[in-house]
């Protein structure tokens, strides 16, 4: 350990604790939750400014109304927003290394209401893009699959969102079109979405499994979406997606799409299934209000045999010929729960609430065939503070039985190497402060066990000791 990690750590601890230490504080307003899990996507309208501290704590936003054009300009049905997220990490133990990082995502977005524009009923025009700067966690620090940040990526600037959306039928089908990513609306929990480890927005199955790591931040793809509302419970939702978003190469497939502008339309499709029942949604409802999903995805591209090759020899055995057996397409099937389970009186929204996901995959071509999340999470966990959010979870991802069996075989018959682990889980501890409308602190803590699983890579050929992780992210809306 150098001389500055004490140093850090004490600073990153001050800073995690400083949450805490203020709920004998007043509360001050709170921004909206976001809309999914993917950084810098379609955020809900700024509410009304409410009766409050005066100042620049009271603002929506920090750089406030611009002198009334902002709410003009909404009015017209034109609304720019800029958000950065600004993030601290420190790595105390296991991993690749111990020592600190920063990284940030700068997020400019424009939403246009056709509607209000120009007398298109139903429409609505969506455009953002990401600044990612400074370095991540996982890559610098610890190794693991299941990014510790959801906003780590290589540095660059790309467009990533840029669709069209138009509501029919008194707005029971939407339909969506254009670029984005596939985790803005497919795979996603309501309760999930507070964590900053990557896989509670993307889950690991599909980042492991899926060329260039799929339709997955920061790179986006065309897509079509159509969603049905059929009745007020039940909505069925369907999207295609260019299955592979990078161009072919060798390489990062961040950089070989480095401005989000290769908008490809001749690669293999990725399309997505998804059920949903909602239950008890509304003030009035009875009970506590749930979400079930039951979805499937199907990705037509060639996939890799994780074990043989194509002459049916084992990858590792000195006859072979090194070159794996194709499989032609590849599948998971995923089911997913929201469910709150107590609910504080006199409110609608504020609570603890449980949510579960499990995907699986066949085990014979893929890195990884199940994963596994849950957790819970509490909001407004102390008086004064309704928008604070409290949470805890856990995430599995299980490495495939065939994977694991090429690396025994590889011990087997050459006598180096070592074997894989059979999952890698991410413990992760959270706490989403906000401060004022426009700013959020969130404290975090992440546990790694095994992490990368033991899956040789470029920066480690031995299996990885756990790591226990530090973080905290400053989130400001401009």
């Amino acid at each position: 350990m150098t001389a500055a990690t004490p140093r850090f750590a004490i600073t990153l601890l001050i800073v995690c604790l400083y949450p805490a230490l203020s709920q004998a504080q007043s509360g001050s307003p709170s921004p909206q939750e976001p809309a999914s899990s993917t950084p810098g996507a379609l955020a809900p309208a700024v509410p009304p400014p409410t009766v409050g501290p005066s100042g620049v704590s009271a603002r929506d936003t920090l750089t406030g109304d611009w002198g009334g054009l902002r709410t003009n300009l909404e009015a017209a049905g034109v609304n720019f927003g800029l958000e950065e997220q600004s993030e601290l990490w420190g790595n105390l133990a296991g991993g690749l290394r111990r020592g600190g990082v920063y990284d940030g995502l700068l997020t400019p977005n424009l939403t246009l209401d056709l509607e209000k524009l120009v007398g298109w009923q139903g429409a609505k025009f969506f455009v953002n893009a990401f600044q990612i700067h400074g370095r991540g966690p996982s890559a610098n620090l610890v190794g693991n699959q299941q990014l510790l940040s959801n906003i780590e990526a290589t540095r660059g600037t790309k467009l990533f969102d840029l669709w069209l959306e138009q509501t029919l039928v008194e707005g029971r089908l939407i339909i969506r079109i254009g670029q984005e990513g596939a985790n803005d609306e497919m795979m996603i929990t309501q309760y999930g979405a507070v964590f900053l480890n990557s896989s509670f927005g993307f889950p690991g199955l599909p980042a492991a499994d899926l060329p260039s790591g799929g339709p997955n931040y920061p790179l986006a793809t065309p897509f079509v979406r159509v969603a049905f509302h059929a009745t007020d419970n039940v909505t069925m939702v369907g999207a295609v997606f260019n299955g592979d978003p990078a161009p072919p190469g060798i390489g990062d497939p961040q950089e070989r799409d480095a401005s989000g502008t290769a908008f490809r339309f001749n690669g293999h499709s990725l399309s997505f299934a998804e059920l949903w029942y909602s239950a008890n949604q509304g003030d009035n409802a009875v009970g506590l209000p749930a979400i079930y999903k039951l979805g499937a995805w199907y990705s037509s591209a060639r996939f890799a045999d994780q074990f043989y090759d194509i002459n049916g020899l084992p990858l590792a055995a000195p006859g072979s010929s090194g070159i794996p057996r194709s499989h032609s397409g590849d599948f998971a099937i995923y089911g997913i729960v929201d469910q709150m389970i107590w609910r504080r009186s006199g409110t609608t929204d504020q609570g603890i609430g449980a949510f579960l996901q499990v995907m699986g995959s066949p085990g014979g071509y893929n890195v990884s065939n199940l994963f596994i999340e849950g957790g819970i999470n509490w909001k407004g966990p102390f008086a004064g503070h309704d928008k604070d959010i409290a949470a805890f979870g856990v995430s599995y991802l299980g490495i495939s039985p065939a994977a694991r069996r090429f690396a025994a075989s590889v011990i087997s018959l050459t006598g180096s190497g070592s074997p894989y682990s059979s999952n890698e889980t991410v413990f992760e501890a959270t706490y989403l402060y906000q401060a004022t409308t426009w700013l959020s602190l969130q404290p975090d803590a992440q546990y790694v066990i095994n992490p990368g699983a033991g899956i040789p890579t470029s920066e480690s050929h031995t299996p990885l000791k756990n790591a226990f992780v530090l973080g905290v992210r400053a989130a400001i809306q401009f």
